[in-house]
């Protein structure tokens, strides 16, 4: 993960259950990288951002990006990390960066990106 501020993280391994803001089991490993890159950098501020595919109800889709980020920022909080240093975005189906015309490419449209605001 980069320090810089300014720079976005795609934080692949965060995968959901489908259409509910619950981790699967094998994002813990990317969820503990998150952690300790917080630790290490103690002054750091994030912003994690949430995104989902053009399936189903916009506003739902809003609303279950929104509830992913708060899931990642709750472990870290619960972990130690102040809140105060963890800002959530959900920005639904309105930032692809595939295709929504197969599942392949719709997959990489479900992501939780990491932005550097402050080292």
């Amino acid at each position: 993960m980069v320090v810089a501020a300014g720079t976005t993280t795609q934080l692949k391994a965060l995968q959901f259950v489908q259409s509910k803001a619950e981790l699967l089991p094998e994002a813990q490993p990317t969820l503990d990288q998150l952690l300790a890159f917080m630790q290490e950098h103690p002054t750091a501020e994030i912003e994690l951002a949430g995104h989902t595919d053009n399936q189903g109800d916009f506003d739902e889709n809003l609303r279950l990006s929104k509830q992913r980020v708060d899931v990642v920022k709750e472990y870290l909080v619960k972990n130690g990390v102040a809140a105060n240093r963890i800002s959530t975005r959900g920005f639904g189906p309105t930032r692809p960066i595939a295709s929504n015309n197969s599942e392949a490419t719709r997959k990489l449209n479900r992501r939780v990106e990491m932005t550097v605001l402050k080292p």
